[in-house]
């Protein structure tokens, strides 16, 4: 998705407040006693970046009291205070705010902590230690509450918690900086058509969702990007969800009651169909082209109702220790050009790719290995903390022709020999992943290595 916003041209006939200075203009906006009749002028276009110039914006310096904080104006608010029952409402209409939260504590008993019921995009910036406190209701069901585009960054931290949703944005959500702690009753940081990460180091700890796009209904919206940073979610159901999932770059260390990467929506197929019968799936897809993923998932690890592309990164999947799920699961296909990956789980659901410019193999073993074994095969080392039997693995290093040694804890347990760039036995799954279909050339097994 491109980055692109809305910004407004304003053409303002008079100031702001005539006559009053910056106090009585605060006061104003803060009490919310009248508002500006001043005839306003806007033309909308569209530019490439999401970051607005406020350079020439007015600034204000806005102190927290108990109860509505209400902004009803452009500009730029450096915000301070401590409060234990309010919040602050940002009304602007169509017009671009910029929220600079330094050392701010806002505990909301009965609402979001930040509403924006704004058109027009809003940053968020944090200076110094900001704590959210909030219990949400239904329809503002988060600490930060937006109908305007969200943008944060900063130097600062912004500790959110939530009895219903950290964030959540109903349109783009974009994080370019700062540090951004998030525990939550259910999701964690939601937009609504996109949510992009270029920085930052979030860590979410929540029941539901950490990390969710949630439309579904829209083919050419619902996508989730990480493009840097840093990402940790300690607890989740689902850890990353969206109809598309762009990764590119940052590191990305996750943890997932059930699924831990999911690409689906709606429209998408839930169910393994050819890719000439599904259009959906170059639709939702999981797309890897670089930064480091760890996944721990109690689920599927990576788990595409479309497709799963890896050109780039290095990809760790913790999969389950159960057969009723696998490590990697997919519905169209799942292709290799670049990039490393080992996931490891149980056999009963087990998926190689569906094709690889490079050494890919699924060895399904005729033991399980407890959690703490350390597999090692060339180049590539991982130590689950599950117990596994099965093991997917692909490099740039693995060539074909050649073969290398699977250890597990030090011992060679077996030699797989690379024929061709994709070898082993799927037994589930895609199109080309069962039995006897393309990537099925060769069963690995731990009593003697490889059988035709």
């Amino acid at each position: 998705m491109e980055n692109k916003q809305k910004i407004a041209i304003v053409g303002i006939a008079s100031a702001l407040v005539v006559g009053l200075g910056t106090f009585a203009a605060i006061e104003l906006i803060n009490k919310n006693h009248t508002e500006d009749n001043t005839e306003i002028a806007v033309e909308t276009l569209e530019i490439e970046s999401a970051d607005d110039d406020f350079e020439t914006a007015e600034k204000y310096t806005f102190n927290l009291t108990d109860d509505e904080n209400k902004i009803t104006k452009p500009g730029v608010y450096t915000v301070t205070g401590s409060i234990t029952n309010g919040y602050i409402d940002v009304d602007a209409g169509d017009e671009k705010v910029k929220l600079i939260l330094e050392n701010v504590a806002i505990k909301n008993s009965s609402g979001p902590a930040i509403y924006i019921e704004s058109n027009g995009n809003v940053h968020i910036e944090t200076v110094g230690e900001n704590t959210l406190e909030a219990n949400p209701t239904e329809d503002l069901d988060a600490a930060i509450y937006s109908k305007a585009d969200l943008i944060f960054k900063g130097d600062g931290t912004l500790n959110i918690s939530s009895t219903i949703d950290g964030i959540h944005g109903k349109d783009d959500v974009k994080i370019k900086s700062g540090t951004i702690n998030v525990t939550a009753s259910e999701d964690g940081i939601k937009g609504k058509d996109s949510l992009t990460i270029q920085g930052g180091d979030i860590t979410i700890s929540v029941g539901d969702d950490a990390l969710k796009v949630s439309n579904d209904e829209e083919a050419d919206k619902g996508i989730l990007t990480i493009s840097g940073g840093n990402v940790t979610v300690k607890k989740s159901k689902e850890a990353i969800e969206a109809t598309q999932i762009n990764i590119g770059g940052g590191n990305i260390d996750v943890t997932a009651s059930d699924d831990g990467i999911n690409a689906a929506a709606d429209f998408c197929s839930q169910m393994a169909m050819s890719p000439t019968n599904n259009s959906n799936i170059t639709v939702c897809k999981i797309n890897i082209a670089g930064g480091t993923v760890k996944v721990n998932a109690g689920g599927d690890g990576l788990d595409a109702n479309g497709s799963i592309y890896l050109s780039g990164g290095t990809v760790y999947v913790d999969g389950p220790s159960n057969s009723g799920n696998g490590a990697l699961d997919y519905d169209g296909v799942f292709e290799i050009t670049g990039g490393t990956i080992i996931a490891t789980g149980m056999s009963g659901m087990s998926l190689n790719a569906s094709s690889a410019t490079q050494g890919s193999a699924l060895i399904n073993l005729s033991q399980t290995y407890s959690a703490g074994s350390t597999v090692t095969i060339g180049d590539v080392t991982f130590t689950p903390t599950k117990s596994f039997n099965s093991i997917m693995v692909s490099s740039a290093a693995f060539e074909k022709g050649q073969s290398y040694d699977l250890k597990i804890n030090g011992q060679t347990v077996q030699t797989i020999e690379f024929s061709d760039y994709l070898v082993g036995n799927s037994t589930q799954g895609g199109p080309g992943n069962r039995q006897g279909g393309p990537g099925s050339q060769q069963n690995y097994n731990q009593q003697g290595g490889r059988s035709l």
